[in-house]
């Protein structure tokens, strides 16, 4: 048997040689790009590579096959994620993309609800040169502003407790509008009831579907029942309006304040830690400077490791994912929407040869927004 080090020599040389042979690769691989180029050829042949890997991988014994054929599809995606690299330095007009280079500046802004919410002290922080108005539901939101009543509309889209605001999604893609700014606000619950209501008065509390479970823990200790209502502010708006010592609101404290109510308990959310991301949606995709975030939405073909193919492909480019979650298609039962939210900006050349190579392999992909992540406000 041979000693350790004299094995780990021979290694050494055969990773030399593996370097040199993927040098010579890639530039055959260039080759092939530049002829590919001019002859307006797709780089992505899924027929042609399944057949190199059958070819390569034939009478090799089971495991090592496996192995051999995990590796030779690294190569053959790394040499077509170079040639789409290199095909946009040289020929940019492929890059599928059209971004506004102008900043979203809106003159009128939407969000749901009434004065109060948070979602209006969103607006305020991402627009505080624009008054905002109120509207009753979300969907109203995208419609005024895909049909251009309005400039722009401010929603919440993830909350740390109570996670993805699953319909803002569906109704981005639904109304075909982009993100082009976003705020993410520390939300701190109170309980607000009528003046002179003390807290063994209340029995109901009522609030938007995601902050009653942000309370979970402060509901269930003083057995409160929970009410549903459409939002925060109309929470108080209602407890005002009612006159009842037994309803009480989880709003926020300017709502209290603003519909003339008491605050009996401050801070209830379970986690101190509670946030909230907003999104600013307008009809034109826009790239600014200073953006340092893309989401993309995407469908792919329903066979074994497309999922996989494509975040290989992420994490071959470098690209930092912050955020994946899928929504199920309304006309196709069984069959997903995927969001993926990651850190770069679109005039990046890595960011671009990404999207265009995702653009060519995929059945469907739609960049949905190009914003800046602000940093974290107070309520």
């Amino acid at each position: 048997m041979r000693d350790l080090p004299e094995i780990r020599t021979d290694i050494n040389k055969v990773d030399e040689q593996i370097r040199d042979l993927f040098l010579k690769r890639m530039s055959l691989a260039l080759e092939v790009a530049e002829t590919k180029a001019e002859t307006d050829d797709k780089i992505f042949k899924p027929d042609r590579e399944a057949e190199i890997l059958e070819k390569r991988a034939a009478g090799m014994e089971e495991e090592l096959r496996l192995k051999y054929v995990a590796l030779l599809q690294s190569m053959i995606r790394a040499s077509r994620e170079y040639q789409y690299s290199q095909t946009l330095r040289h020929v940019p007009s492929k890059f599928p993309i059209h971004a506004m280079r102008q900043a979203l500046s809106p003159k009128t802004v939407y969000y749901q609800g009434v004065p109060g919410a948070y979602q209006e002290l969103a607006a305020r922080s991402l627009f505080p040169e624009t008054e905002p108005q109120h509207v009753p539901t979300w969907e109203q939101v995208f419609q005024s502003v895909r049909d251009g009543v309005v400039d722009a509309g401010v929603v919440p889209v993830e909350n740390t407790t109570a996670g993805t605001v699953s319909e803002v999604y569906d109704l981005l893609l639904q109304y075909d509008l982009s993100i082009n700014r976003s705020t993410i606000k520390k939300i701190r619950h109170c309980l607000a009831a009528v003046p002179g209501a003390s807290l063994g008065d209340v029995k109901q509390v009522c609030s938007h579907p995601h902050a009653l479970p942000q309370c979970h823990d402060f509901i269930a200790e003083h057995e409160l029942e929970a009410i549903e209502v459409a939002n925060t502010a109309i929470a108080a708006k209602n407890v005002a309006a009612r006159g009842d010592k037994a309803l009480a609101a989880i709003c926020s404290r300017q709502a209290a304040e603003l519909y003339g109510l008491s605050v009996l308990a401050e801070g209830i959310n379970d986690l101190k830690h509670n946030e909230t991301r907003f999104i600013a949606v307008s009809r034109n995709l826009t790239v600014q400077p200073e953006d340092n975030r893309i989401e993309i939405a995407f469908h792919i073909p329903n066979i074994a490791g497309s999922l996989r193919g494509v975040l290989d492909i992420f994490a071959d480019y470098g690209v930092d994912m912050t955020e994946i979650h899928s929504r199920p298609m309304k006309d196709s039962p069984w069959c997903y929407v995927f969001y993926i939210d990651f850190t770069g900006n679109l005039n990046d050349h890595a960011v671009r040869a990404m999207l265009y190579q995702l653009y060519e392999e995929l059945p469907y992909i739609k960049v949905i927004g190009s914003y800046r992540v602000a940093q974290t406000t107070e309520e």
